[in-house]
């Protein structure tokens, strides 16, 4: 399973950031080979061991308080390696967090479209105070509201089913 930790910097700046009112905006992520091996990221590193490609976070969903799930494309055209870490960066080009893939789960891109579609956690700090500066993900909240409204829609379709058996003794499909 990969893991995805704070880094320092992240810390600093977030200490800052609760202290004038402001925020820490991840606008990027890149993806890095980890110099050909698999590692533990370590929360004093201010790059990827190896960075190879780095592309703006194209869309955001809201997720919780502390919690944005992130998606970014890399080109069918992007150099092929295997992934073995991932960083996402402030808009001064910070790393904020980090994520490194086990061996196990290392993919590689080229020659098709890799996608980034990852969770940030950000529950140990303040709510508000890291936020992803992306479009939101306009077709993933509009999925959400439908099957909510499905979702409530099958309830009480559910309740009013349920009233006329207690009514009449007999369900509503039942009846010939």
């Amino acid at each position: 399973m990969p893991t995805t930790i704070l880094t320092d910097i992240a810390e600093a700046k977030i200490t800052q950031a609760a202290g004038s009112g402001s925020q820490v905006a991840i606008t990027h992520v890149a993806l890095g080979d980890g110099n050909g091996a698999s590692y533990n990221g370590d929360f004093g590193q201010t790059s990827l061991r190896r960075e190879r490609v780095r592309v703006p976070i194209e869309r955001r969903h809201f997720v919780s308080p502390n919690a944005w799930r992130v998606k970014a494309e890399f080109g069918a055209d992007t150099v092929a390696f295997d992934v073995r870490e991932a960083g996402f960066f402030d808009a001064g080009g910070s790393l904020i967090a980090l994520c490194t893939f086990p061996e196990a789960e290392v993919r590689r891109t080229g020659a098709i479209v890799y996608l980034i579609d990852h969770v940030l956690n950000f529950s140990r700090v303040a709510e508000g105070l890291i936020i992803v500066d992306a479009p939101d993900d306009e077709l993933f909240d509009f999925a959400v509201s439908m099957l909510t409204e499905q979702a409530s829609q099958r309830i009480e379709l559910f309740n009013i089913n349920e009233a006329f058996y207690h009514e009449i003794g007999r369900y509503l499909g039942d009846l010939k």
